[in-house]
């Protein structure tokens, strides 16, 4: 529980909030966003039937609507400017928000309330203000975070009172600015408050509201995780964390494992992709009540449709009968989404702190399994987590999407310090949670790489939450262990083909990735002041080890 109301000498936080209460601007709701957003000239309106619309006060024949943003579909990062790293630029950036909050003002604007965190013990008020043109995306921020009625906001009154502002978020997707082309994202993550301008995708509205829930959750001694979480039967509760694409979804989502489940290992699915593990209390708390899912792996008139709230930047076509249906897939372009509800499986809205972490990565240099058995290597593997960005969620050069990133704790929206989020992780390392490292890309040296299938990776995180791997140090690699049993649970060609090598060139691979990952850290403790030693230090010596190996004295 927080308040809306400005801190004191926050003139970003000030600008913002001052435009809620102009003239033009007036207070909505789902329904009459649904009635805008119907009549919106860009959107479309399909003949799928929207998921229980009734439950957002919306009609009861509502249906899936979908929106196209024209050539940019994914995050533009770029784009982004923290108000603590503006130095002398402050004043040019304070103008720019002045003049874009006072041209929004001469036109139609609406105020959506809504609320991050599905749990008394976190719970906080957000605020989203944009003009009446953009109703589809205010109707779909309120479709992914909680809308502010009930019987959400009876449950928020009751909530732990939180020492923080409000959350203020101000879009216009109208704002033109030759500088800045591909848009502005000015961020005040200390005075909980956002500006989105000139940025249509609606994931920017998504993921910079989540941006500074993570970041309150921070300030309350709780881990931020940009990744999913779930129970297996009575096992502790299982954390993946990886970007788009590297199987944190359909590892978190996956209500069988391939087939490797049993009745009574029953899943229960918390969230795919943003909650905060409460240190204190021993909570995990999701923030979204929905899932905003990739479409591209939907096919035509596929079930799952049924589940749909709405959808972005995906095909629709009419058939003979005049239906109008969508066409997933990425045919229409990359990163085609949706946001879907989570009854399609067995789901909660919180749970305890996880007793195992699984750092996703897509590393060729690992295989598809080890475990961690060190609390600052378990930090610094997830501090240097290395992976490649997924096709299209982002909008950058597409030569950018070939090479090897580092993306600490797969989290790319993290706007505080690096370093708390390590000093947060290892806290929850502390209390007993278990690490493991999975590749879900390939493994070998470049042009001799060897698939890990999904039904492999699968089948690792079941025998995980069973217990049944027996673990060997991997000499290699000071910290880390290997499956000792990795040909009897995942088939017998398993150490053919995932087994690390002994030669000189796959070691001398190994460790040029190790240096990656030291170097980057480095380089955050040297030019940033954002990383201790301790993190670095226990890459260094696994990488001694493996020098002495290959160039023994």
């Amino acid at each position: 529980m927080a308040t809306i109301h400005s801190i004191p000498g926050s003139s970003w936080r000030a600008f913002i909030e001052s435009a809620f209460f102009a003239n033009s601007v007036k207070k909505t709701t789902m329904a009459e966003l649904y009635k805008l957003a119907v009549k919106q000239p860009e959107v479309v309106t399909t003949s799928e039937p929207m998921y229980n619309p009734e439950q957002f006060k919306l009609p009861k024949n509502a249906k899936v609507l979908v929106s196209n943003d024209g050539g940019i579909v994914g995050r533009t990062a770029r784009s982004r400017r923290l108000v603590r790293e503006m130095g002398k630029d402050k004043d040019k950036y304070l103008h720019l928000l002045g003049e874009a909050i006072y041209n929004f003002s001469r036109r139609e604007g609406l105020w959506l309330e809504g609320i991050i965190g599905l749990h008394p013990n976190f719970m906080v008020k957000a605020h989203l203000l944009s003009p009446v043109t953009d109703a589809k995306n205010m109707l779909d921020w309120g479709l992914n975070f909680t809308p502010w009625m009930k019987p959400w906001n009876d449950l928020y009154e009751k909530s732990r009172l939180l020492n923080e502002p409000d959350v203020l978020v101000f879009a216009d997707p109208e704002w033109l600015n030759l500088e800045f082309a591909n848009g502005l994202v000015i961020i005040d993550e200390i005075q909980n408050c956002i500006a989105i301008l000139g940025l249509r995708y609606f994931g920017e509205r998504k993921k910079g509201t989540l941006t500074l829930g993570w970041t309150i959750g921070v300030r309350q001694n709780m881990v931020a995780c940009h990744g999913g979480i779930k129970k297996i039967g009575n096992n502790p509760p299982i954390a993946v964390f990886g970007l788009s694409g590297s199987g944190k979804s359909s590892i978190t989502n996956s209500h069988d494992h391939a087939g490797t489940l049993r009745d009574k290992e029953k899943v229960t699915v918390i969230h795919d992709d943003a909650f905060l593990i409460d240190l204190e209390n021993d909570i995990t708390v999701a923030l979204e009540p929905s899932l905003f899912d990739k479409t591209d792996a939907v096919e035509f008139k596929d079930p799952i449709i049924s589940y749909f709230y709405t959808a972005q930047n995906i095909g629709v076509t009419e058939l003979p009968d005049g239906s109008k249906r969508l066409v997933c897939a990425d045919i229409r372009n990359d990163n085609g989404r949706c946001i879907k509800t989570r009854d399609m499986f067995n789901h909660a809205d919180f749970c305890s702190r996880p007793g195992m972490v699984i750092w996703l990565q897509k590393d060729t240099s690992l295989p598809p399994i080890s475990k961690v058995n060190s609390i600052d290597l378990a930090v610094a593997m997830g501090a240097s987590l290395s992976t490649m960005r997924a096709k299209g969620v982002e909008n950058i050069d597409p030569k950018e999407l070939k090479k090897l990133v580092i993306e600490p704790f797969a989290n790319p929206f993290r706007v505080h310090p690096l370093l708390e989020d390590c000093m947060q992780f290892k806290k929850l390392f502390k209390l007993g949670t278990d690490c493991y490292i999975m590749n879900t890309h390939a493994f070998g040296l470049p042009g001799n790489l060897v698939d890990i299938p999904k039904e492999l990776s699968l089948t690792i995180v079941t025998e995980l939450v069973r217990g049944n791997i027996d673990w060997r140090d991997w000499r290699a690699f000071q910290g880390l262990s290997l499956p000792k049993n990795g040909k009897d649970l995942f088939g017998a060609d398993y150490d053919k083909k995932y087994k690390p090598s002994r030669e000189p060139d796959y070691l001398s691979f190994l460790r040029d990735r190790m240096q990656d990952r030291i170097t980057f850290l480095s380089n955050k403790r040297d030019l940033e002041n954002d990383m201790d030693s301790l993190f670095v230090d226990s890459l260094v010596e696994a990488r001694i080890v493996i020098d002495q190996i290959l160039h023994p004295v």
